[in-house]
Order: structure tokens, then C-alpha cells, then sequence
């Protein structure tokens, strides 16, 4: 089960812990023991929590090199049921993943980025007061960061981050009055969070957004969605920002007989070559059956335009990327969950298609975040049922492509 399907998507250090945690690494599997799908991989990672209702799931991965990646998610001991919810980071060093960070406050991260060895932002939300975390590397200890709430908010999330420099990064989310849910965008300036003011938004009671990522300091995007009503509420919410401000940006259109489609993750490879990718209900050509299908469409400099995903063999309810990286225009890889199945799908240039992946937990299994970590290789995180449904472990897949 994914946390961020247990929240309909919308997903101080105990040093002396984390000290004791951090020594039980666990290294790397043999070719004789790892599990191959095509290019991936199944990696051996720590779990914190263990027993009866144990879950330990990673939401987001980032890579400073195939050496230094950090994902993050959270441990409970009350299953998903996010009261008993405690922030989770693990960092793989080029031959093990090991515990970085544990912590006290009843809170979940659901996004990292990292831009050099000294320089990681993880973000995620206190459960108990509805308000928002901030832990930094600083290439010897995570810290934790205030990150201030909008004024008039009653709760506030956020769901992306992206770091660019030390003194620069940039976190996307929302935050809710007694009215109105509204698009949240925080900056870091090399000093402080502050809230970004009058962030523009759709004609709508609902923005919301998921996820960011830059190009350069002048060239940003952030996507989400906002809802509008009717038959198809949910649309998606696109943002730039071109160095000065942020701005709307035209949504692709539909296809005939989608509706409710919208991105919850977004990648660039260059300005005028960005992928954003989430969920569409798609209804049957007789009306008489819905279901969900991958979502993908794509920045081309001008304009955004859907691009044909595959069809399931099977319908889904629930069927959807959760995150997306590219290591060249022609080599773009998606992951996502299939009704509790993990799945990756790949863009050669011309077409998405599926790719294999290795053999995972027989009680089901979640794919949340994806990262490059070189010119040709990736790292993908997620969380495992390995023997029952009430346990949930940490997986981390590797892939070598080319």
C-alpha cells in the first residue's frame, strides 16, 4: 500500500538514534542475488520499524552522482495510518544504503533534491499541526530549517523541492484557508524560507501543486492540478518561472473520452523538452465503464501535448505515474503503480512503452520517485510487501542503461 494512495496522493533529529541506526549498513547485493527486470535491479535497503504493522516507504530519490543518492519517505509502527508517522532518510554511498535521519516529530518527507555533496533539501509535512518540515545537508548532518506558513492558513503541505545552488531553491505544495485551497511556492534564498506572495492560480476553489523542477535559475516549472467542476474536476495546473515571475501556462487538451487528468510529476532535459506525468480517467467508447491510464504530456518550448501511453492489458481503477527522470531526450523512464503493482515504462523518442521489472514483494509492491544518477544510470524508490500486506519494507531499485 502507498502512503501517497492512503492520502488520496496528497502526500528535531533524534541524533543519537540515527548515530546507532546509521552502523547497520546493508550492503549492496552479488549478481547472484540481485533480481533483474531488463536494466533494473533490486538493492537491499534498511528498514527502522519491524513486526505487525511495520511500514517503512521511500516517496522521493535524488542523486548528486551513482556514489551519493538520498531518498526519504517515513517509518510507522501503526501501519499507514500517519499518526504514528516519523520522517525517514536513507543515503546510499556507491556500495550500501544506510539510515541518515530519523526523527521525533510525528511527520512524513515526500520530496528531496540534492544539487552537490554539501547541498540536499528534503521537505514534508508535520501530520500532528498540518504545518511544514524542512531538514538541509550540509555534507556532515541533516538540520532542520523553519519553513514558514502562508498568512490566513489554516494547514499547508508541500510536495516538491529543487535545489539549484546554496543559495537557491525552490519547494511547491498548498495551503488551505477557511475558503479556498491555494497554490504554495517557497523560495530559499541562501538564509531564509519565505513564502512566495500572490502565486497565480486557476479560477478555482482548488490549486494544488506536486511537483518542480529547473532547467536553470531562469527556467522552472512546477505542475499540480486545480479543480473546475463538472464531469471533469481534476486538471492540470502548469507554472513557469522565467527568472522574474511566475506565470500560467495553456494546459495540453484531453483526448476524447479522458477526463480528470493531471501531472504529479515533472522532469526537463532541456527548455523546450520538459515531460510532466500523472493519472487520466479514461471512459469506455459505450460509456458503460471508466478507469484510470497513465498520464504524459510534453513541453515542446510552445506548447503542452498528451502522448499516447500504453493501454493496460487489464483496466485499473488506480493507474498511474508517480514519478518521472530523463537521461536524453530519447531515454525518459517513468515509474508508477498499477492497483498495488509497481511498473516502469520507458520514451525511446518516438513512443512510451513498458518495461520489465525485477521480481518484487508477492503482497504487493509501490514505485514513488525516480532520479538519474549519471549519463546512463537511475535510481528508483518505493516500498515492498514482501510476505504479508501488513508489513511494509523500503525498496530501492538500480539501472544501468547502455
Amino acid at each position: 500500500m502507498s502512503y501517497r494512495g492512503n492520502a488520496g496522493w496528497r502526500k528535531s533529529v533524534l541524533a543519537a538514534s540515527a548515530a546507532v541506526i546509521t552502523t547497520a549498513l546493508l550492503m549492496a547485493p552479488s549478481a547472484a542475488d540481485a533480481a533483474t527486470g531488463d536494466v533494473w535491479s533490486v538493492v537491499n535497503s534498511p528498514n527502522v520499524t519491524t513486526g505487525t504493522l511495520s511500514t517503512n516507504s521511500l516517496l522521493s530519490v535524488a542523486a548528486v552522482s551513482d556514489t551519493d543518492v538520498w531518498a526519504v519517505g517515513l517509518e510507522s509502527k501503526t501501519g499507514f495510518n500517519l499518526s504514528g508517522a516519523f520522517p525517514l532518510i536513507e543515503h546510499w554511498n556507491g556500495t550500501a544504503w544506510s539510515v541518515s535521519l530519523t526523527g521525533t516529530q510525528n511527520a512524513v518527507l515526500t520530496s528531496v533534491s540534492a544539487d552537490a555533496a554539501n547541498d540536499a533539501w528534503a521537505v514534508g509535512n508535520v501530520v500532528s499541526s498540518q504545518s511544514l518540515l524542512a531538514e538541509h545537508w550540509n555534507g556532515s548532518a541533516w538540520r532542520s530549517v523553519t519553513m514558514p506558513m502562508p498568512t490566513g492558513a489554516i494547514s499547508a503541505r508541500v510536495e516538491g523541492v529543487t535545489a539549484l545552488s546554496a543559495g537557491n531553491a525552490w519547494a511547491v505544495g498548498k495551503f488551505s484557508t477557511n475558503d479556498l485551497t491555494l497554490p504554495l511556492i517557497e523560495h530559499w534564498d541562501g538564509v531564509r524560507w519565505s513564502v512566495v506572495p500572490n502565486v497565480p492560480r486557476q479560477v478555482s476553489d482548488s490549486n494544488v501543486l506536486h511537483a518542480i523542477t529547473a532547467v536553470s535559475a531562469d527556467d522552472i516549472w512546477a505542475v499540480g492540478e486545480f479543480d473546475q467542476g463538472g464531469v471533469s474536476p481534476h486538471s492540470p495546473l502548469l507554472m513557469h518561472w522565467n527568472g522574474t515571475a511566475w506565470s500560467l501556462s495553456q494546459p495540453a487538451v484531453l483526448n476524447q473520452g479522458e477526463s480528470n487528468g493531471f501531472p504529479v510529476a515533472v522532469t526537463a532535459v532541456s527548455g523546450n523538452d520538459v515531460w510532466a506525468v500523472g493519472g487520466v480517467g479514461v471512459t469506455s467508447p459505450d460509456g458503460t465503464s471508466s478507469s484510470q491510464q497513465p498520464f504524459a504530456i510534453h513541453w515542446d518550448g510552445t506548447r503542452w501535448a498528451e502522448v499516447a501511453t500504453p493501454a493496460p492489458a487489464t483496466p485499473s481503477a488506480a493507474f498511474a505515474f508517480t514519478g518521472v527522470t530523463a537521461l536524453s531526450p530519447n531515454d525518459v523512464w517513468g515509474v508508477g503503480n498499477n492497483a498495488g503493482r509497481a511498473f516502469v515504462e520507458h520514451w525511446d523518442g518516438s513512443s512510451w512503452s513498458t518495461s520489465g521489472t525485477p521480481a518484487l514483494g508477492a503482497r504487493g509492491n509501490t514505485l514513488e520517485g525516480i532520479t538519474r544518477s549519471g549519463t546512463t544510470s537511475m535510481w528508483a524508490v518505493g516500498d515492498n510487501n514482501p510476505t504479508s500486506g501488513l508489513i511494509t519494507q523500503t525498496l530501492t531499485l538500480h539501472a544501468t542503461n547502455g
